[in-house]
C-alpha cells in the first residue's frame, strides 16, 4: 500500500498487488498534477515476491528515504518514496512473520509462547504445535528470521543493558563472531549510545569500510571519523537494514604498522535517546599491483563484457565486479589515470548496486515461500539460485549460505 504523508493530497492511500505506477497522466494508477513530475514517474512491481521500485526515466528523478535512486531498489516495511513536492510512505498490508527489516529474535519461551498462541488463533486442537511438521514449521521461521532480520545472531549473548561503552574502543578482528556482531543503541545492542570506536592497524594498501546500517533518519546524524578527521556519513537508512554501504579511507590519513582509530560518531546523543545499529563491519585491505594500463584495458572490457551476460548466467555479475576492480587496481597508482579508471569506478557502483538488490529479492522470495506456504524446498531454491550471483568471499554470500544451512537443518 502507498499513502501520501506529505502533498497536496494528505492522507491518499492506492491499495495494489502487482504493480503500481505514479504520473500526471490519467494512464497511471496516481495521478499527481504538480512541478517535477513526469508523464510516467516510477512504477513498484512484485518481482519474486519483492517489491521494487523503479524509476521510468523521470527528469527529476526518484528519491527513496532522501537518496535519488538510479538503479531499482527493494522497497522495505515504512520506506519513504519523494516525487515532485510529494512523499508516499510504503507499507505491506500483512506484513510478514519475521520481516526481514525488523530485528527479530526468538528465545526458547518466545518460541513456546509463539507455537500456543499460532495454535489457539488457528483453532486447531492444544497438541497440534507437538507434531513435528507443525514445530519444524515454526523453527524455520524462527530461522528465516534470524537470518532475515539483519544481524539477529546476538552479540555477547543477548541486548546489552545498562552500561554505556561508547569510549570504549573495539579492536577489528576479520573473523566470523566479529562479523556477526551488532553495534549501535538498538535493540539488538544498546551499549553504544553515542559513538562506536574502533581500533585496527594498517598493514598495507587500499583500506576499504563495509558494512550495514539501520536507524538512520536525518542526514549527517552518523558520522564516519578516521584518526580524528571527517570522512564520510552514513547515509539515511530510517527504519530499515540497508547493506552494501562502502567508503574508501583516505590513504593520507592512514598510519602504515599503527594503530588507527576509526569511530562511528552519533551527532544527536546523547541529547536524544537516538536509535542506530551497525552490522556486517568489515575493513578491506588491499596491496595495489604496479600499474599496467594495457591489462587493466583488457580485464575492463572482458568485465563490460560479462556484465551484458548477465542475464545468461548468474555468476556473471560477481565476474564483471571482480574484472572491474582489477582493472582500478592496475590503474590506482598512476599520477595520470586515464578516463577507463573513472569508467570502472562507475561500473563497480552500478554492479555492486545490482547484486545488493538481488541479494534483498532472493531474501524477500525466500521469506515469502516460507511465510505463505510452509515450502521449505521452494526458500531453499530460491537461497541456492541467489547464491549464484556472488563470489565466495563476498558478505552476501557468507550469509546466503549460513541461511542455506539453517533451512537444510531438519
Amino acid at each position: 500500500m502507498l499513502r501520501l504523508v506529505e502533498g497536496a493530497q494528505v492522507g491518499l492511500e492506492h491499495a495494489f498487488e502487482q504493480q503500481a505506477t505514479i504520473g500526471r497522466t490519467e494512464e497511471n494508477d496516481i495521478v499527481l498534477v504538480e512541478p517535477g513530475l513526469s508523464r510516467r514517474h516510477l512504477r513498484i512491481y512484485d518481482s519474486h515476491g519483492a517489491y521494487v521500485l523503479e524509476d521510468l526515466g523521470s527528469a527529476n528523478g526518484t528519491r527513496l528515504n532522501g537518496e535519488r535512486i538510479v538503479d531499482p531498489e527493494v522497497l522495505r516495511e515504512g520506506d519513504h518514496i519523494t516525487v515532485g513536492q510529494s512523499t508516499f510512505r510504503f507499507s505491506l498490508i500483512t506484513p510478514p512473520v519475521g520481516d526481514p527489516t525488523q530485528q527479530v529474535r526468538f528465545t526458547g519461551s518466545q518460541l513456546r509462547r509463539l507455537d500456543v498462541s499460532s495454535v489457539r488463533k488457528a483453532g486447531a486442537p492444544r497438541g497440534w504445535w507437538r507434531g513435528p511438521r507443525a514445530r519444524w514449521v515454526l523453527l524455520a521461521l524462527g530461522l528465516i528470521a534470524l537470518g532475515l532480520g539483519g544481524r539477529a545472531l546476538l552479540r555477547r549473548g543477548g541486548v546489552l543493558q545498562g552500561s554505556d561503552l561508547s569510549d570504549v574502543p573495539v579492536t577489528y578482528s576479520d573473523d566470523e563472531a566479529f562479523f556477526r556482531s551488532v553495534f549501535g543503541h538498538g535493540e539488538t545492542d544498546r551499549a553504544h549510545r553515542s559513538r562506536l570506536i574502533v581500533h585496527f592497524r594498517h598493514l598495507a594498501g587500499r583500506v576499504t569500510l563495509e558494512y550495514g546500517a539501520w536507524g538512520v533518519d536525518r542526514p549527517g546524524e552518523l558520522v564516519i571519523e578516521l584518526n580524528g578527521q571527517r570522512v564520510g556519513e552514513v547515509p539515511l537508512t530510517l527504519t530499515r537494514w540497508t547493506y552494501g554501504l562502502k567508503l574508501v579511507l583516505p590513504a593520507a590519513l592512514l598510519k602504515r604498522g599503527e594503530t588507527n582509530v576509526l569511530v562511528f560518531r552519533n551527532t544527536r546523543a546523547p541529547a536524544g535517546d537516538e536509535a542506530w545499529e551497525l552490522c556486517f563491519l568489515q575493513l578491506r585491505q588491499e596491496v595495489l599491483p604496479p600499474p599496467d594500463p594495457a591489462q587493466a584495458r583488457r580485464l575492463f572490457e572482458l568485465g563490460r563484457q560479462a556484465w551484458n551476460e548477465r542475464d545468461i548466467e548468474p555468476s556473471n555479475m560477481s565476474t564483471a565486479l571482480t574484472r572491474f576492480r582489477r582493472a582500478r587496481d592496475l590503474l590506482e597508482s598512476l599520477p595520470d589515470r586515464p578516463a577507463i579508471y573513472l569508467e570502472a569506478l562507475d561500473y563497480i557502483d552500478k554492479v555492486d548496486r545490482a547484486l545488493t538488490v538481488r541479494f534483498q529479492e532472493g531474501l524477500f522470495s525466500a521469506q515469502r515461500a516460507m511465510r505463505v506456504q510452509g515450502d521449505r524446498a521452494a526458500a531453499r531454491a530460491m537461497i541456492a539460485h541467489t547464491l549464484r550471483h556472488f563470489a565466495k568471499d563476498d558478505y552476501r554470500h557468507r550469509e546466503l549460505t549460513r541461511l542455506l544451512d539453517a533451512l537444510g537443518e531438519e
